[in-house]
């Protein structure tokens, strides 16, 4: 059984396995006007080794509505890509989260991906920062709330006397808005009454002000203190009475961060039987031996004195503890105890024991009978860095307990940062060597980013998570981790028993094991990207059924000899791997059966992003800013008045937004049904210029460039025809002919019916010239287009009961456009003396160590005199994990 056992997770790792996505940010807030850059590391899943599965990753930055606000596509070389988002000027602030994955990463649960909370801040939009109070009085059906607000100033200064609104939103409910107005020292109390219901994580007061021509909208969470989440997690899984059990327990508030408590376990005859209290992060541990028949619940007390209950998991008259002893030196001790099995009714008649982190397994045992008491010692030095996860198994392979521990193996690169010289004057060059080695102190080769940032106004939150801690500790459990690097500070025994309680309490793994067992295995809906490709179905036009074997063809518009060639299969499903693409291309694919026939349907497919589930925390609380963020924020208004006087950007007044823009909104309903966009119409001719009863087509020689009649046909002449094959019939619209393709309203037509349209009915003729302006029509367009654009559009589409076919132009992901991070030299003296006021000073995504572990880079000092943090982060190709930091003056 043992054998079976691990050979199932064997089995689900080699053929279901897991990738990893880490993204190193230049710095951990940004404010309105400034770059996010981020390096991209995508690992497998078991050694944090570059993950050659997939060579596609998407990266979104998601707004505090939990909408995608942008998104980039990066291509990933040897598990390495790099890229940035803009943030505009006029971008909101509030908390924001970096998301990345894969495609083969979206065949599993959300919570794999990667997942960063970013502050975004906009000075430029408004000078004023709210800082509040809430104070709670209970009432019969919710609370009284009296908020102390102040308006602050980018200088921390009290903001001046200032009319507001307030609104209190819950949920989708919005409640009555009322005005005040501040004191000349930006204070005033706030007055509302907020309701009892289960949605109070999601109460926020929103603020309105004016300040100069524009309206400010600052959003804040109501956290009301007495709306604790308590839960209670026993040892192995279950609580079993008649026995010492240890249950770890963690408590959140309404921001979902973790709230201290302490209070009392009591039976249901109100007898205390243990009292507790957390330890770091609203999490802790506590022990007692539950009676047969009993139920139990915990008490805890707020500030204001009122009591909450929180019930215990029901005991188990029977079942298997786990308890494990993890603070032993060279082994991690497991103690499985069965209890309550009378007379040895269902008690487990064999006892495996299943050690394993990130689906690698590296330690079993076994008991061949059914002990009372199975213990394993397993040595340390068998685990890897990280959560390893430890199974009990009963005969028939079924899990009865399971564990989470953490062991730090310490071997992770050592990575020094050295400056060519103690110190530097302002805009002097300075150069840094880095140094990276093993554990062992050998030398490493190793892919590396660096960032170097202005450490008086940038700098992260205590014990931030990073490289290490997120691949070896936060990936690997369920829910938010708070203060990730502080399991890594020391060895100290408070920092050591609050580590082991995270495994207690946010223990989760990447499978079910009842599932594996059983041969119950993901399926895979989502594809594995070794590149950018588009897909779809050709059906019959009319009948809508499946064509086997149809020629697909895809070209880019703007370059007519990057063509590929793929086939439809018995479903008429294709797939075509995209080549590289720049921002402008355009790709289009056409259709054509065997017989170079294109009255085809092509339907593309399209990879939706993944859906954005709301995460901790919630929503920022009202806090005042620290000395560091408020430099910052005022260093941000410096640079934007360099980019003022540069004219790199210009401060608006007030904006309305009342509807996200349409990019066909200038276009006419039947310009929307045509393939070609304006910017592929060479020439246009309105249909005023047509005298009434006049004939369309012969009336455009003359008025058009390059039309000529040749023979009772229109032949374009503007240009000349590129030669390609798009596997048709010669590339001519009809076999031997060159005439142009007559559309009408976007739907495909013929010289006669062309001639036929009533001229007081046209809008306007368009003409496309034969080459890349009408190559968007594939083969039936290589002859140039006259397109007739209707008054009244699709009067002539529903006539005709028609649609363009055979042809579709892609829209999906390209990859992203890398750019080079932006270094100002001043090795040269020059006239004109410009601010410079960076707060990164240098960025690099993809930095390699040679053979000798270094590499070297160079970049000049900005104008403070200050210190600057150098970070940088990275992997080797065998998955060894490393972060180093130096430090650099500048005088």
């Amino acid at each position: 059984m043992l054998e079976k056992i691990i050979g199932k997770l064997t089995f689900f790792e080699n053929n279901y396995p897991q990738e990893k996505v880490y993204l190193h940010l230049d710095k951990p807030y940004y404010a309105a006007g400034e770059d996010m850059w981020f390096s991209a590391y995508l690992v497998n899943s078991s050694d944090h080794a570059p993950s050659p599965i997939s060579k596609v990753l998407y990266v979104e930055l998601v707004n505090p509505q939990d909408s995608i606000a942008q998104r980039v596509v990066l291509q990933i070389k040897e598990g390495k890509g790099a890229g940035d988002f803009t943030l505009s000027d006029t971008i909101p602030a509030g908390l924001y989260r970096l998301r990345a994955y894969t495609s083969w990463m979206q065949n599993f649960d959300e919570a794999y991906f990667y997942h960063q909370n970013v502050q975004i801040w906009n000075p430029r939009e408004s000078d004023l920062t709210p800082a509040a109070d809430f104070a709670f009085k209970p009432q019969a059906k919710g609370d009284s709330v009296l908020v102390d607000l102040q308006l602050l100033t980018p200088s921390a200064a009290p903001g001046p006397q200032t009319a507001l609104t307030y609104t209190v939103l819950q949920g989708a409910k919005k409640m009555g808005t009322r005005k005040v107005t501040t004191n000349p020292s930006g204070k005033t109390k706030l007055r509302f009454f907020l309701p009892d219901t289960d949605g109070l994580q999601n109460a926020q007061l929103r603020l309105a002000f004016v300040q100069g021509q524009q309206t400010i909208t600052k959003n804040l969470l109501i956290p009301k203190p007495n709306k604790i989440d308590l839960q209670f997690f026993p040892e192995g899984g279950n609580l079993v009475s008649g026995f010492w059990n240890t249950i770890g327990f963690k408590a959140v508030d309404a921001q979902g961060l973790g709230a201290e408590v302490k209070g009392g376990i009591f039976d249901q005859s109100g007898n205390k039987v243990a009292d507790f209290a957390s330890l770091k992060f609203g999490m802790g541990r506590l022990g007692f031996m539950p009676e047969k028949g009993k139920r139990y619940e915990a008490k805890v007390k707020d500030a204001t004195g009122s009591e909450t209950t929180y019930h215990l998991p029901l005991p188990l008259d029977q079942g298997m503890v786990m308890a494990v002893d993890n603070t032993k030196s060279h082994k991690v001790r497991v103690k499985c105890y069965a209890v309550g099995f009378a007379e040895g009714t269902g008690k487990p008649t064999g006892l495996h024991v299943v050690a394993q982190a990130r689906g690698v397994t590296f330690f079993g045992a076994s008991s061949a009978t059914g002990r009372d008491v199975f213990q394993v010692d397993i040595p340390k030095e068998k685990f890897p860095s990280g959560v390893s996860q430890i199974t009990l198994f009963n005969q028939a392979g079924e899990p009865l307990a399971e564990r989470l521990v953490f062991v730090n193996q310490s071997k992770n690169l050592k990575i020094a940062v050295i400056p060519d010289k103690p110190a530097y004057k302002p805009r002097e060059k300075a150069t840094l060597q880095i140094e990276v080695k093993d554990a062992a102190g050998a030398p490493v080769v190793g892919n590396f980013s660096l960032s170097v940032t202005d450490s008086k106004t940038v700098v992260p939150a205590p014990h931030a998570a990073n490289i290490v801690s997120y691949l070896q500790l936060s990936s690997d459990l369920k829910g938010y981790i708070e203060q990730p690097d502080y399991y890594f500070s020391s060895d100290q025994p408070e920092v050591q028993l609050a580590l082991d309680n995270l495994m207690l309490t946010q223990g989760w793994r990447r499978f079910v094991w009842q599932e594996i067992m059983k041969d119950k295995f993901p399926v895979m809906s989502s594809p594995l990207e070794q590149g950018l490709s588009v897909s779809g179905v050709v059906t019959q036009y009319n009948e809508k059924k499946p064509v086997k074997d149809a020629v697909v063809t895809m070209f880019d518009v703007a370059k007519m000899k990057n063509m590929l060639v793929g086939q439809s299969d018995a479903q008429g499903r294709f797939s075509i791997a995209l080549p590289p693409l720049t921002d402008s291309s355009r790709v289009v694919l056409q259709a054509s059966n065997q017989k170079g026939k294109s009255n085809l349907l092509v339907n593309l497919e399209t990879l939706a992003p993944a859906v954005v589930q709301p995460k901790v925390p919630y929503a920022p609380l009202a806090t005042p800013l620290s000395g560091p963020q408020w430099a910052y924020l005022r260093s941000n208004r410096e640079q934007l008045k360099v980019d003022q006087s540069m004219g790199k950007g210009v401060m608006l007044g007030e904006v309305v937004i009342r509807g996200r823009k349409d990019p066909d909104a200038n276009r006419s309903m039947a310009d929307r049904s045509t393939l070609h966009a304006p910017r592929d119409v060479s020439y246009s001719v309105s249909g005023s210029r047509f005298s009434p009863g006049i004939d369309i087509i012969s009336s455009l020689p003359g008025r058009t460039p390059g039309v000529a009649m040749v023979e009772g046909k229109l032949v374009l002449r503007g240009a000349a025809r590129q030669s390609f094959d798009f596997g048709g019939e010669g590339g001519a619209s009809e076999a031997g002919s060159t005439e142009p393709l007559y559309l009408i309203d976007g739907v495909r037509a013929d010289m006669g019916m062309a001639q036929a349209v009533d001229v007081t009915e046209v809008e306007r003729v368009d003409v496309l010239m034969p080459g890349a302006p009408s190559a968007i029509y594939g083969s039936e367009g290589v002859y140039g287009v006259i397109s007739i654009i209707l008054k009244r559009p699709g009067t002539y589409a529903a006539k005709t009961n028609a649609r363009w076919q055979g042809v579709a132009i892609y829209r999906g992901p390209k990859f992203l456009t890398e750019r080079e991070f932006y270094m100002p030299k001043y090795d040269k003296p020059s006239e004109v003396h410009v601010p410079d006021w960076r707060t990164t000073l240098y960025w690099h995504p993809a930095i390699k160590t040679n053979a000798e572990g270094k590499a070297q880079v160079a970049f000049y000092c900005a104008d403070s005199k200050t210190s600057y943090m150098a970070v940088v982060e990275g992997v080797t190709s065998k998955g060894s994990l490393g972060r180093g930091i130096g430090e650099m003056q500048v005088r």
